[in-house]
């Protein structure tokens, strides 16, 4: 009896961690897009004083939209943990996927944390930065937005292998869960060519360099989450009925 307590108290847990991921995507909305006002992002093409003029401008609100966005976005890792206990129980033996995992959630959730953090170190000083310094700094946060895909591709990738070779019967996720982490894997891509452009659609404010993988990084949370969910809750059926 005791140790089926501690097995509903895990999932009880799993399931708040897999809830925190939803925090991330509120955050997104509300602290970057309605408080601070980026998004969209500003064009990489606009002069580096009107740029300065706008972390000026909304300064208080850059600071309070940076501070919600960096406690909340740490929950990053914490939605995260579920899906990667899930994908130790799908391998037999040395957990290779298990340990991949933690260094790509690893690297992704810092990239998460410099984001807010260096637009209020800009915010912090803009009124007496060089206008150019702030169009770097600016510039940076955005590749750190978007240039650091290949780290959130992996781990979809891994999670992808974890399903297919799932040894469980049936899967604890469904064989198309892969698939669609394969292919958002490859459709955040289009992020890598920001380097490239500084206007039209794969600049970093662009139709598919922003917005469209953005839906899909997001979507792609969201969809994980919902599936997750159905996981822990067959979890739990299985743990009753070996009760």
């Amino acid at each position: 009896m005791k140790a089926m307590k501690q097995q509903e108290m895990n999932t009880t847990i799993m399931r708040a961690f897999v809830w925190s991921g939803v925090v991330v995507i509120v955050a997104l909305i509300v602290a970057q897009g309605f408080i601070m006002g980026f998004i969209p992002p500003p064009s990489p093409a606009l002069a580096a004083h009107d740029l300065a003029q706008i972390f000026i401008d909304r300064k208080s609100s850059i600071l309070i939209g940076c501070l919600i966005q960096c406690i909340c976005w740490t929950f990053y890792g914490t939605w995260a943990i579920p899906i990667i206990m899930f994908i130790r129980k799908t391998e037999r033996s040395m957990p290779v996927l298990t340990y991949a995992s933690l260094v790509n959630v690893g690297g992704g959730w810092v990239f998460f944390i410099l984001i807010p953090m260096t637009w209020a170190v800009i915010a912090f000083r803009a009124e007496t930065l060089d206008p150019v310094t702030v169009q770097i700094m600016n510039d940076w946060v955005w590749f750190d937005w978007l240039y650091t895909w290949p780290s959130f591709s992996v781990w979809m990738i891994i999670i992808a292998a974890a399903i297919f070779f799932d040894h469980n019967v049936p899967t604890l996720y469904p064989r198309w869960v892969a698939y669609f982490n394969v292919w958002c894997g490859v459709l955040i891509f289009p992020a890598g060519l920001i380097g490239f452009f500084k206007t039209g659609p794969f600049a970093y404010n662009g139709l598919i360099s922003f917005w469209f993988d953005v839906c899909v990084f997001f979507g792609w949370m969201a969809g994980m989450t919902i599936m997750t969910f159905k996981v822990i809750t067959a979890e739990d059926r299985r743990l009753s009925m070996a009760a």
